[in-house]
């Protein structure tokens, strides 16, 4: 028996963060698109069941137009989907108006699926947790997955808000404990039978979401699992440090940031300048964006490199560049403030451009 694990799909958020209206509306309908290609590929590869863990909905945001894509997808698909509702879910439009026959929806007590030879155990995290774990009763004779959403610790603080307590559901007879909340692919061993894992969300959404996102596919048989991360995202988001020490011109840093691309220009990308760069150093980020935002889906530069002064060279000096470096040097500035100041006001007393 196959089944898809999936998680935190957020459709209907906003994708406003970074992207301008017209690409965050595109962005959008392929997160949509996305999870249509998912279904159809649990059909073509007679996956029988999808397991949902948690946020599939952006809730603030989703609109009818999303719910009734979704809904159709699920229904034409003839697939049985066991959604757990996420913190992102609660209250949302999904859950009102007629539903499909193949949606199976998990309530705050634990409900259970029996798939044959796999039962599919779930329940929504509140405020009484203690309760629920303890009340978790699973055959020793079946193959249990256990559906959560939440983020995973130990400990004895069992009624932490979005939190799963690993502790309070061990030597439960589970064998695989589906999580979500977690945006990236994380697994590891719940105790003697069971693991755990989060499939992570199938789209990168914003450059706290990097590297490949997708699902993973679950081949139960006679009681042995086994499992595979299946990549699936349209686009990839990637934040790449390029170090400056050492260049002096724009022209310089453009290059470096060319040799140093090797991806599709499907992707959403975040260059992140680091090293050290001088006084004389002439450094453009609206330049250097320009030259490479019709390249990608969409391109972003942002600086954390670090001036390079010693202050041992104005000592003495009697320019006005060199009270002003002591002055501000003498300030109650922190020191990341100061090289700030000190690169601004030097490069707008050499006549050099600006990057406020």
């Amino acid at each position: 028996m196959k089944l898809i694990h999936c998680s935190d799909i957020h459709l209907g958020a906003s994708m406003r963060t970074h992207l301008s209206v017209d690409k965050a509306r595109k962005r959008q309908e392929e997160l949509l698109a996305t999870f249509s290609r998912m279904v159809s590929y649990a059909v073509t590869e007679g996956v029988a069941g999808i397991i949902i863990a948690g946020d599939l909905l952006d809730t603030v945001e989703c609109d009818i137009k999303t719910r009734n894509f979704l809904l159709d997808t699920i229904r034409e698909s003839k697939i049985d989907v066991y959604y757990l509702c996420g913190n992102h879910d609660e209250n949302n439009m999904l859950l009102s108006g007629e539903l499909p026959e193949n949606l199976h929806i998990f309530g705050t007590k634990w409900t259970k699926f029996n798939l044959g030879e796999v039962v599919i155990t779930g329940a929504t995290l509140g405020t009484d947790n203690e309760v629920l774990y303890r009340s978790l009763n699973l055959s020793p004779n079946d193959f249990n997955i256990v559906v959560l959403h939440g983020l995973d610790k130990y400990g004895s603080n069992v009624n932490e808000p979005d939190t799963v307590n690993l502790d309070m559901i061990k030597n439960k007879n589970i064998d695989y404990l589906a999580l979500g909340h977690i945006h990236s692919y994380r697994e590891g061993k719940l105790d003697y039978r069971a693991t755990y894992c989060y499939s992570g969300c199938l789209e990168g959404r914003g450059f706290d979401e990097c590297g490949e996102k997708g699902f993973v596919l679950l081949d139960i048989n006679n009681g042995k699992m086994t499992r595979k991360f299946v990549p699936f995202a349209r686009r990839m988001l990637y934040e790449i440090p390029v170090n400056i020490t050492g260049l002096s011109t724009t022209r310089e840093i453009i290059n470096k940031i060319s040799t140093t691309l090797d991806i599709s220009p499907e992707s959403l990308v975040r260059i992140v300048l680091t090293g050290e760069y001088t006084v004389n150093t002439e450094k453009s980020l609206s330049l250097i964006e320009s030259s490479f935002d019709t390249r990608y889906f969409y391109f972003q530069v942002r600086d954390s490199s670090r001036l390079h002064i010693d202050f041992s060279d104005y000592k003495n000096d009697i320019s006005i560049a060199g009270e002003f470096v002591r002055m501000v040097e003498e300030s109650d500035l922190s020191t990341a403030e100061k090289e700030r100041v000190i690169n601004l006001g030097l490069n707008a007393l050499a006549g050099r451009e600006v990057d406020v």
